[in-house]
C-alpha cells in the first residue's frame, strides 16, 4: 500500500508529484478587518461606525482517474455573528423544541386476554395501536413542545387632511388624549387611533376602531380605486409626507396603508456573544465524457449572467440540495437541467430550470427557462436570454428576461485603465422608478497602488484606493449614495 503526503498551498493546488492516486487540494482564505464611516449631508461631521472583521476559508479537492473521469468538491467556512434557526413544524404548527426517542424503543405493559383472562407476556408484544396508529418498538417517538404561535402579516395606515374625529379617538405619543377636531372639516390633529372612536376625512377615507382590536380602514374617493384594509394600526395628522419612485418627496393628504400580503416563513435569529464558524457553498461533482453532474447547497443562476437587474428571472433559490446535470453537445452547445430538491416538496412543487449555452469562439449565447411544473415540460414560468462577445481587451454582454427588463454592459482596457459601463431598463412596475439606469467606472493599478472611480445615473460618485503588499491589501473607499465608506485591510492566504 502506498502512502502519500500532500501539502496544501494558499496560491495553487499541490499534489504528490508522480503519484497516480494523488488528490489535488487547494486551500485559500482571507481575513478582512476595518471600520465603517459616514460622511454626507446626513452626517455633518465624520462619523466612525462599527468595526467589522470577516474570516473565510475555502477547501477544494479534485482527482482524475486513469480513465479520464474527474471528480471533486469543496466548501467554504466563514465567521458569523448571527445564526438563523427554522422551528420544527408539526401539523401546521411550529415549535421551538422537538423531543425524540430513537428506535429501538421499549414497551412496558401489564396485559390480560379479553377472552379467558389469561396474562399476556409483554415481551411478546411488538406494537400497540394508539390513536388509530400502530406504534412499535422499531419506530421512534417524537413530541413537540414550546409552541411559538403564528406570524401574520401587518398593516399600518396613515390618514391626513381635513376631517373629523370622535371624542377621545386620537391619542398622542405621550398617551394624552387629543380629543375632537375643533370643527368639522378642520385639519386632523396628530395622533394614533385609540381603543374606541372613528376618524373621517373629507376625501372619503375613514377608519373605525372598536374595543382593543385594530382598526378597519375604508378608502373611497372619486376617481380613485377603493380598497379596504382590516386589522390595521392607524395614525392621523394634518399632512402626510411620501417619497415618489423618482426619489422626490411630496406633502399630501388622503390615506396610505402599508399592507402585508402574506406571512413570511417563520425563522429565528440569534446574535452570538462571539463569532462562530459556519460552513456554506458545499458542492461535489463528477465530470466525464457524458458531461458533468453537480450537487450543491448554494443558489444556481443558470447560464445567463444578470446585468443591471435583467437576466435573473429564471434562477434557483436553493431551498435544499440543488442537482445540476450538464451535457456536452455538438457545435459548442452545452445544455443543462437543474432541480432544487427542497424538503417536503412534491413533484409539482419542485423548482426546475433548464437551458444551455452555445459558444462560437468569441461569441456566446445562453438561455434559461424556468418550468412551473416538472410534470408539464411546456409550462414555462420565466425565462432569461443573454449573449456575450469578447475580442482582445474589449468585452460586450447583453441580457433580457421575461419581465421585459434588459441590460447591456461593456468593458475595455486601454492605456493602463480598465473602463466599464452598464446600462439597463426596468419594466414599469408598481412603486418602482422607471427609465434608463446606468453606471460608469474606471480603474487602474501601478506598482501595487490601485485607484477606482465611478458614478451612476444620479451622478453619485464612488472612489476607492488600495495598496497591495503581496497577500496584504490596504483599502479605503467612499460611496456618495450610501453617504459612507470603509477603511480596512484584507489578508489573503
Amino acid at each position: 500500500m502506498k502512502k502519500f503526503l500532500i501539502v496544501g498551498s494558499s496560491l495553487a493546488a499541490v499534489a504528490a508529484a508522480g503519484s497516480a492516486g494523488a488528490v489535488d487540494v487547494t486551500l485559500g482564505g482571507s481575513i478582512n478587518m476595518g471600520i465603517d464611516f459616514g460622511l454626507g449631508k446626513n452626517n455633518g461631521n465624520l462619523v466612525v461606525g462599527e468595526a467589522f472583521n470577516e474570516v473565510s476559508l475555502s477547501i477544494n479537492a479534485a482527482h482524475t482517474t486513469d480513465g479520464g473521469l474527474a471528480f471533486g468538491g469543496g466548501f467554504t467556512m466563514g465567521a458569523a455573528t448571527e445564526l438563523k434557526f427554522n422551528p420544527y413544524s408539526s401539523g401546521g404548527s411550529k415549535y421551538m423544541v422537538k423531543r425524540t426517542v430513537d428506535a429501538r424503543t421499549n414497551i412496558a405493559a401489564n396485559l390480560w386476554n379479553v377472552s379467558g383472562g389469561g396474562a399476556v407476556d409483554s415481551a411478546d408484544v411488538v406494537s400497540v395501536k394508539i390513536n388509530s396508529s400502530w406504534m412499535g418498538i422499531d419506530a421512534g417517538q417524537t413530541e413537540y413542545s414550546l409552541p411559538v404561535g403564528s406570524f401574520t402579516s401587518s398593516q399600518v395606515c396613515k390618514l391626513a387632511g381635513r376631517g373629523t374625529a370622535s371624542s377621545g379617538a386620537l391619542v398622542s405619543g405621550t398617551a394624552d388624549t387629543v380629543g375632537n377636531v375643533a370643527a368639522a372639516g378642520s385639519y386632523l390633529p396628530a395622533g394614533m387611533l385609540a381603543a374606541n372612536g372613528t376618524v373621517n376625512t373629507t376625501n372619503g377615507a375613514s377608519a373605525t376602531r372598536g374595543g382593543t382590536g385594530k382598526a378597519n380602514v375604508n378608502m373611497t374617493s372619486s376617481g380613485k380605486t377603493s380598497a379596504q384594509v382590516s386589522s390595521a394600526t392607524v395614525y392621523a395628522g394634518p399632512f402626510m409626507e411620501v417619497m415618489m419612485a423618482s426619489s422626490e418627496t411630496k406633502m399630501v393628504v388622503g390615506v396610505a396603508c402599508l399592507t402585508g400580503n402574506a406571512a413570511s416563513d417563520t425563522a429565528f435569529y440569534m446574535n452570538n456573544a462571539s463569532k462562530v464558524m459556519t460552513v456554506s457553498n458545499a458542492s461535489i461533482y463528477i465530470d466525464g465524457g457524458f458531461g458533468r453532474l453537480t450537487l450543491q447547497s448554494s443558489d444556481y443562476a443558470g447560464g445567463v449572467s444578470a446585468i443591471a437587474g435583467a437576466g435573473d428571472a429564471a434562477d434557483i433559490d436553493a431551498g435544499g440540495l440543488v442537482v445540476i446535470a450538464q451535457g456536452l453537445g455538438i457545435l459548442g452547445a452545452n445544455p443543462y437541467l437543474a432541480v432544487d430538491l427542497a424538503a417536503g416538496d412534491s413533484l409539482g412543487d419542485l423548482e426546475v430550470i433548464t437551458g444551455g449555452t452555445i459558444d462560437l469562439g468569441g461569441l456566446a449565447a445562453s438561455i434559461d427557462v424556468a418550468l412551473d411544473n416538472p410534470t408539464d415540460v411546456f409550462g414555462v414560468s420565466a425565462w432569461d436570454l443573454g449573449a456575450t462577445y469578447a475580442l482582445g481587451d474589449m468585452a460586450l454582454a447583453f441580457a433580457t428576461d421575461s419581465s421585459s427588463d434588459w441590460g447591456l454592459s461593456a468593458s475595455l482596457a486601454i492605456a493602463g485603465f480598465n473602463v466599464s459601463t452598464t446600462f439597463g431598463s426596468a419594466s414599469a412596475a408598481d412603486h418602482t422608478k422607471s427609465g434608463i439606469t446606468y453606471s460608469v467606472g474606471a480603474s487602474t493599478a501601478l506598482n501595487g497602488f490601485g485607484l477606482s472611480l465611478g458614478f451612476d445615473q444620479d451622478l453619485q460618485p464612488t472612489v476607492g484606493v488600495s495598496y497591495d503588499l503581496g497577500g496584504l491589501a490596504l483599502s479605503a473607499g467612499y460611496d456618495a449614495a450610501d453617504q459612507g465608506g470603509k477603511l480596512g485591510a484584507t489578508l489573503s492566504f
